[in-house]
């Protein structure tokens, strides 16, 4: 425990009071209080009226030339290498975390492993669930990118196919308008059923346009944002991984799978098309 206390204290003497992070660009003030330069500059342009230190409080001359401290920058590298810095340490026990618990997905401390609360748990060391975990993160991102590809491909044809029946449509509003025309006085209540029923079934294809297209770009993004978190994920250290590597594998496996083909697919076009036959409809007219 003598060793534990010591590697805290370390810590302490070269952890910022400010950020809370091991220092960077270290300066020390007149009264002997040392802060990273970022910290200190920020903390003198937010106070106006009144400068002093931010440990201990005394007024300063904060506008002096800040004093790097080399010496206590070569101890936060020393502490870098020794890999004690924040997040590496267990909170409790102040040993390093070298190991994962299988059972409860967080990283444990040699003493962790032995308590109560783990003692019959599935212990493996950090460098083995690393490797465990970035492969089953990776396995993932092979079907994520395909359902992405699918994706794309679905929504090209479904643009596709809305633009070829959309103009099929258009054709023939503008066979009726022409043939209506020969016959304007006997179909001109004819001629306004056809112009309400096509502007129906235009729109209802700018709907299913839209309503689908959509979807599938809300689904695209969500898709890429997360194969960008998992690309980001397998780079990250061991520990940074490890510790919510299982929420990145809950997120997957929420992933909807489109195994069927879209709607605007299975929509043919007898079914959203209204046959019109303005021939047979100048012959009953003509008959009468």
């Amino acid at each position: 425990m003598a060793d534990t206390d010591l590697r805290v204290e370390l810590l302490e003497d070269v952890t910022c009071s400010i950020c809370r992070e091991l220092f960077t660009d270290p300066v020390t003030l007149d009264c002997g209080h040392s802060f990273c330069l970022t910290c200190v500059t920020r903390f003198k342009a937010s106070r106006d009226l009144e400068k002093w230190c931010p440990e201990c409080r005394p007024r300063l001359d904060l506008e002096k030339e800040l004093k790097p401290n080399k010496r206590l920058a070569n101890m936060v590298e020393k502490v870098k290498r020794l890999q004690i810095a924040p997040g590496s340490l267990c909170e409790e026990h102040g040993e390093r975390l070298l190991l994962f618990c299988e059972t409860d997905g967080g990283l444990l401390c040699v003493v962790c492993r032995e308590s109560q609360a783990h003692r019959a748990h599935r212990v493996t060391p950090t460098k083995e669930a690393e490797q465990e975990y970035k492969k089953k993160l990776q396995d993932w991102l092979c079907p994520l990118r395909k359902e992405m590809k699918y994706m794309l491909e679905s929504k090209l044809k479904d643009e596709e196919q809305c633009n070829t029946v959309r103009n099929k449509v258009r054709a023939e509003k503008q066979k009726i308008e022409s043939e209506i025309e020969q016959l304007r006085q006997l179909l001109r209540d004819k001629e306004q059923t056809l112009y309400r029923e096509l502007e129906e079934l235009e729109q209802k294809i700018t709907m299913v346009e839209n309503a689908n297209i959509s979807k599938l770009s809300n689904q695209i993004t969500s898709l890429n944002v997360l194969i960008e978190d998992l690309e980001k994920k397998c780079k990250e250290p061991a520990l940074d991984l490890l510790k919510d590597v299982r929420s990145a594998l809950d997120r997957c496996k929420k992933v909807k799978f489109q195994g069927q083909e879209s709607e605007m697919k299975k929509t043919r076009e007898k079914e959203v098309m209204i046959t019109l036959k303005p021939e047979e409809e100048m012959k009953k007219y003509k008959g009468k």
